[in-house]
């Protein structure tokens, strides 16, 4: 049985590295659980998943265990997703509406409506060597001033193993499922020009054959802050991303970041100061001095480790707000442990993660400063709105000085309906000053919310353990698919001692015209 799954879908795969490849965005929880479980459960998924958007063509590698049932269903699902994607021509309309409450809780990985209402109109193309996604959102009274969107265009081209494109989509880097420490889905997109291999082949020289599959990504994109003409303002950021397992060891994931804002209104953006900024030499030392340093460096190092013969994983992410002898120094953490199953019965599975993560910038620093390294982080003295877009942190969703504990759990039935509980236990702005996107005072509180991401393509699908034999149907094929959240929020105000409570909640329907 193994061998039928993994030579057809490695024969799928293959054909797919021909076009312009489509990829799955970091808006489905259900298909990134799925990748996941492939890649753990050695069924097709050859390289790390830890960066998003993920191209469909990348290539799997062959197993010598059978998978089960479980592993089997979710093989073919994402098979049935990657021919539909792989169909050239213009795909349906599709238009979504939305409706949330105010405030929504911390965006994580997925989806969730950005304003109280939303209605969008999108459609697709795929030729062999040119794919594209036209996406026109309307929000009602954005808290950004901006009513049209094109959040989630893209126009790409294929350039052998490689997608050159322009974009607008969301990017997710690292391992964590509730936030990232460096690029998350928290701030609206920027737009961009990127570069993504697809593929994850080994270097065939013995010298970096060690590094095992590998992928790379790269963007640059252009920040619009609306803040006037001053230094800084409107400045670029810069990125890029290389996710590899050494020595082809399937249960090591690792990821390298960098990302940088520089230029702007009045600052240097030659290439001469961009080639400074890739060297690291953006500290006010060896000839450094206000009027030229490059701009405002992130780098972070994050890897996954699945434990050989256990459905356990543990994961971290380190990401620095500066720089100390070429690696990254005031640092903030994120820590996570993660562990999944599946009912035999129904081929439905599941998943369930702890997660930690610090935003203060004092972990592992190297020199002089005071411990508690408040205000470091996501802030900048020339770019002085920080690193953020549109208001809202392009990191944590806590934004600096946080301090957050998770607990998740998902259920993906046979179909690829979702449905989701977190626990989050915060406490923001800890110091109380400096600048936040979240709050201007130190909060404390916790939120239960509840999710689901379901197709209606039939109404048992909204029973989490259906039989095996109402699945007939594809997840892809359905008229109309439902995201929806619920949620609790308590709290505490610590310089006024007043406690606020809300009860909210969100809803969004998506149908193919």
């Amino acid at each position: 049985m193994n061998r039928i799954l993994s030579t057809s879908l490695a024969s799928l795969l293959a054909a797919t590295v021909a076009f312009a490849s489509p990829r799955i965005d970091s808006d489905s929880v259900a298909q990134r659980h799925s990748l996941q479980l492939l890649r753990d459960g050695d069924a097709g998924v050859s390289s790390a998943v830890l960066t998003w958007p993920w191209p469909l063509g990348r290539s799997p590698f062959a197993t010598q265990e059978t998978p089960g049932d479980t592993l089997a269903k979710t093989l073919y699902q994402l098979q049935d997703l990657y021919n539909a994607e792989q169909q050239l021509g213009l795909r349906p309309l599709q238009a979504s509406v939305s409706l949330a409450s105010d405030p929504l809780p911390f965006r994580s990985f997925g989806s969730q409506p950005r304003e109280q209402f939303e209605a969008s109109l999108s459609t697709s193309w795929l030729s062999e060597w040119l794919s594209g996604n036209l996406q026109l959102t309307f929000a009602e009274d954005p808290s950004d001033g901006d009513e049209l969107r094109l959040d989630g265009s893209y126009l790409a081209i294929a350039l052998g193993n490689w997608v050159a494109a322009i974009d607008q989509v969301e990017r997710w880097w690292g391992p964590g499922w509730d936030g990232s420490l460096i690029l998350s889905n928290n701030a609206r997109p920027v737009p961009a020009l990127s570069l993504t291999r697809i593929s994850p082949e080994a270097f065939e020289t013995k010298w970096l054959r060690w590094i095992g599959p590998w992928t790379f990504t790269t963007f640059m994109g252009q920040l619009d802050n609306d803040e006037g003409e001053r230094d800084g303002s409107d400045a670029r950021l810069f990125g890029m991303r290389i996710d590899f397992s050494p020595f082809g060891w399937k249960n090591l994931d690792i990821g390298l970041s960098r990302t940088a804002q520089w230029a702007g209104d009045g600052r240097p953006g030659d290439l001469d100061t961009f080639w400074r900024l890739l060297i690291g030499e953006d500290n006010r030392v060896n000839g450094v001095t206000l009027d030229n340093e490059p701009g405002n460096q992130l780098a972070g190092i994050d890897y996954r480790l699945r434990i050989p013969g256990w459905r356990f994983a543990q994961y971290t992410q380190i990401v620095g707000e500066d720089e100390e002898t070429y690696t990254p120094d005031a640092n903030m953490l994120l820590f996570g442990i993660e562990t999944w199953g599946d009912f035999e019965t129904t081929d439905a599975s599941w998943r369930a993660y702890f997660e930690w993560a610090d935003t203060r910038a004092g972990h592992l620093i190297r020199d002089n400063r005071p411990n508690d390294a408040m205000n470091i982080a996501y802030n900048h003295g020339i770019y002085r709105t920080g690193y953020r877009f549109k208001g809202s942190s392009l990191g944590h969703a806590m934004d600096g000085d946080g301090l957050m504990r998770s607990i998740g759990f998902m259920l993906v039935n046979e179909s690829g309906d979702l449905w989701g509980l977190k626990l989050r236990d915060y406490d923001l702005n800890r110091d109380g000053r400096g600048p936040n996107s979240v709050t201007i005072d130190r909060v404390k509180g916790n939120a239960i919310e509840l999710v689901a991401d379901v197709a209606l393509h039939r109404w048992s699908s909204l029973m989490p353990f259906s039989p095996k034999d109402d699945s007939n149907a594809s997840p892809h094929s359905a008229a109309i698919r439902l995201k929806a959240g619920l949620h609790y929020i308590s709290n505490e105000n610590q310089r006024t001692l007043q406690t606020e409570d809300d009860l909210g909640g969100y809803l969004a329907l998506t149908r193919e015209l």
